[in-house]
């Protein structure tokens, strides 16, 4: 039987910085060594 593994991770892209100084909230899903990645629309401030 294959082990198959399941992880999510939330991190901030420091690299797309809007206007007023936030910076998008992306997901990352990896099931088994295959990542998916896409944004949750959301904007936080880097510094908090």
């Amino acid at each position: 039987m294959e082990r198959v593994t399941f992880k999510t991770l939330f991190y901030v892209k420091k690299t797309r910085v809007a206007k007023n100084g936030e910076v998008p909230v992306m997901l990352r899903v990896t099931v088994s060594g295959l990542r998916a990645e896409t944004s949750v629309n959301l904007k936080v401030n880097p510094k908090k």
